[in-house]
């Protein structure tokens, strides 16, 4: 249990009036107030929905949330992705408790943060950017602590611990100090320190950051293996390349704003049309590639220049917008115009480079 979710909020952080905006406020806090029961419901459960969410800081004009509405699913993955000053931290502190909203409301497992902050905090498990760690304790003591806070004694709390360590891969760390410990190591031991009340929704404020390639590997196996236990993981970053890889769903904040959710996929057809995807083909001969290129033209209906040709390496590249059944159609009308195919590939947009067009406009 972190000891910043006991915290009330720093004075100096207290919301803003807005005056112009007072009418549509408090439309905002009158539907907040009402028992989780009258949430919209969804086919599939959900662990986390914000709902109309403001957030505005003092001596501050604009929002660091802005009308914010996000639902993640029960058991998923879920990333959070923005550039710094995007309104993630923000975010997650207002799931935490550690910020009340504005306006809006966030319902964790069904509980208001605003009317039931308590019964949230024993919901979640929340891991901030900055680790707090005390380096004057060892690893297993710093665990055992947080225990006691809890509640747990004697052999139950000696069995979390070694169970919350093993599961971090520090075991052997057990009786070291916390001092002599790496950042990735200190990172799963924050990480253990947050699942030490056994919470069904866990909060990760940017646990990549500043960690080597070694240590973003474990954690990613780690989530998947907290995914597998049940737990619904809301982890924001803005390393794009590791939440593409293990978020089951991702959704992309900008200034405040919601700007797009889903897949991967879905977000490049809802936002970029069809997905574009680079097709590359490798055949056995000359003539092959011949036919290829002439096959190519006529299917995807582009002039020849479009088509990238490598003699040498008998191979074909071209840009195709679909799906992957696009992509199978067009091996199909190869393989009809009597091409040999001896390799074909497609890589479909990466995140990072809808990101990167988001947020250049």
């Amino acid at each position: 249990m972190s000891d910043n979710l006991q915290l009330d909020e720093n004075p100096e952080e207290q919301p803003a009036e807005r005056p112009a905006e007072q009418a549509a406020e408090t439309e905002a806090e009158k539907s907040s107030e009402q028992p989780a029961e009258t949430v919209q419901e969804y086919e599939i459960p959900l662990s986390l929905q914000a709902v109309g969410l403001f957030k505005r800081y003092a001596r501050r004009q604009d929002y660091a949330l802005n009308d914010f509405n996000l639902s993640v699913p029960t058991g998923q993955i879920f990333g959070l992705i923005g550039a710094n000053g995007a309104g993630k931290t923000t975010f997650l502190k207002v799931c935490s408790t550690i910020l009340p909203p504005t306006a809006g409301d966030v319902y964790i497992e069904g509980y208001s943060v605003r009317k039931y902050p308590n019964e949230v905090r024993r919901l979640i498990g929340y891991m901030p950017d900055d680790f707090g760690l005390y380096d004057d304790m060892a690893v297993g003591e710093y665990l055992a602590f947080f225990a006691a806070c809890y509640g747990l004694h004697g052999k139950k709390r000696t069995r979390l611990v070694n169970e919350l360590l093993q599961l971090v891969d520090l075991a052997d760390k057990k009786n070291d100090s916390l001092r002599g410990l790496s950042r990735g190591m200190k990172q799963r031991l924050c990480l253990a320190h947050a699942l030490v009340h056994d919470p069904k929704v866990l909060l990760l404020d940017e646990p990549a950051s500043g960690v080597d390639p070694r240590a973003r590997y474990e954690l990613r196996e780690l989530l998947r293996e907290l995914s597998r236990m049940g737990k619904t993981v809301l982890v924001s970053s803005h390393v794009l390349a590791e939440l593409e890889e293990v978020c089951d769903s991702i959704a992309i904040v900008q200034r405040g704003k919601l700007v797009a959710c889903g897949t991967t996929d879905e977000i490049a057809n809802n936002f970029g049309g069809a997905a574009q995807r680079t097709v590359t083909v490798r055949v056995l001969t000359k003539l092959d590639l011949l036919r290829a290129e002439a096959a190519t033209v006529e299917f995807m209906q582009v002039v020849k220049d479009s088509v990238v040709i490598d003699e040498a390496a008998r191979r074909l590249e071209v840009d195709i917008m679909g799906d992957e059944a696009s992509c199978a159609d067009f091996l199909a009308y190869l393989t009809n115009a009597g091409v040999h195919v001896a390799q074909f590939g497609q890589k479909a947009i990466r995140l990072e480079e809808f990101f990167l067009r988001e947020e250049a406009v």
